[in-house]
């Protein structure tokens, strides 16, 4: 999942400064694996989707602490899979979290099934 990226020795060490433990490639790749749940029809319960959004929240915090060069490039690594995650939800009636601000937090799936589905029934 890290291919994609070209990083000199000083962003390798500025990215794993700001990765504190995680790895690029864990947290990319468990973004992708919940990607594809939700094209598939994600069936969990809304707690462990917004659990799952999260992960998504870590790389925006990575990126937002990155310099410009290695922002673009984590950024770049990441549009393909938020295009998927995109294309695979709709608009939320209201955001997922109250405390959340990415845009990621106001969209839910457009395969609603199992326990997810009823969740979001139940909210509104």
């Amino acid at each position: 999942m890290t291919a994609g990226l070209e990083l000199d020795p000083d962003q390798r060490e500025e990215l794993a400064r700001l990765l504190a433990g995680d790895t690029l490639g864990a947290l990319l790749q468990k973004w992708s694996r919940f990607v594809t749940a939700v094209e598939r029809g994600y069936d969990d319960s809304i707690y462990e989707y917004t659990n799952d959004l999260s992960v998504r929240d870590r790389l925006e915090r990575v990126i937002a602490c990155a310099s410009p060069g290695l922002r673009a490039q984590l950024e770049g690594v990441l549009a393909a899979e938020d295009k998927r995650f995109e294309a695979a939800t709709e608009e939320a009636a209201r955001p997922l979290g109250v405390a959340y601000t990415g845009w990621w937090w106001r969209r839910v799936p457009l395969r609603r099934v199992g326990e997810l589905a009823q969740d979001l029934r139940d909210q509104s």
